[in-house]
């Protein structure tokens, strides 16, 4: 009730979501991912409305995603498969039996591998802990053997961040087995996670692994660190070659080029 009345009520506009959708189909990419949080509270309107608002790019070729702690805010959110029943579609391909509809899923996007794992879990106030655990870390070893990951490029999605942060943040609202995660990942070949989670763009490398979350791609802060983003990621030859950054401009209500470049560790002051 606090989220939905207080300061956080309006810190991701619907308006910026819908450039934002606008901007990916001017863009003509190859494919999008998202990390998730497309809800606040998990409430069955909010995925109605999320949905409906990602309809343009929602096509199980054209877009992957993974759920967020939001998106599994509560026991009954869980119990009920909520972000499943609105995005399996797009997680899983079509004819799949339901047995099979676990994470981590793995899809294949032109000779690219992206994997999807689930970090979130139901949680008292006020904590926003993540979870692999090891069954998904069993399936995802499994997965890189049978899918052939050292041998091409493999993208992992998973929302809870991966980067060390403050010790009370760790303890309130980080990844528990983050290591090991990052330990498989590198172990298994993997070349780029992607998170979500932390709002603020952060990059680091984990042996021959880059971690890159891009940021929040809704906030409607206008603080440098805190604008809307998102990035493109430019795979060439088996490797990332470019990192492109899209902002949002508060002025002309539109994401404008924000910066090429290879990957390199972002300043993390206000992670």
């Amino acid at each position: 009730m606090i989220n939905l009345v207080g300061p956080r009520r309006g810190q991701h506009a619907i308006e910026i979501l819908e450039a934002l959708v606008e901007d990916l189909r001017d863009e003509a990419l190859d494919h999008v991912l998202v990390t998730g949080d497309l809800t606040n509270l998990a409430l069955e309107s909010e995925f109605t409305r999320a949905r409906g608002l990602l309809e343009p790019i929602a096509l199980y070729e054209r877009l992957s995603i993974v759920p967020g702690n939001h998106d599994v805010y509560t026991r009954g959110s869980e119990r009920e498969q909520r972000f499943e029943r609105y995005f399996g579609d797009l997680m899983w391909a079509q004819g799949t039996e339901a047995a099979d509809q676990v994470y981590p899923w793995c899809k294949d996007v032109d000779g690219v591998a992206v994997v999807g794992l689930c970090s979130a879990r139901p949680r008292l106030p006020f904590i926003a802990t993540g979870e692999i655990g090891e069954d998904q870390l069993e399936r995802l070893a499994a997965l890189a053997d049978e899918h052939d990951f050292a041998s091409r490029f493999t993208i992992v999605l998973v929302h809870h961040n991966l980067h060390e942060r403050t010790t009370r943040k760790n303890l309130m609202h980080g990844l528990n087995d983050r290591q090991a995660l990052l330990d498989l990942c590198d172990a298994k070949g993997v070349n780029l996670v992607l998170h979500g989670h932390t709002h603020v763009a952060h990059r680091f490398e984990h042996g021959d692994v880059q971690v890159i979350g891009c940021g929040s791609s809704t906030w409607k802060s206008e603080h440098p660190d805190h604008v809307a983003r998102y990035n493109i990621y430019h795979v060439d030859q088996g490797r990332l070659a470019e990192v492109e950054t899209r902002i949002y401009n508060h002025v002309s209500g539109r994401f404008e080029a924000g910066g090429t470049g290879a990957p390199e560790p972002a300043h993390v002051s206000a992670v």
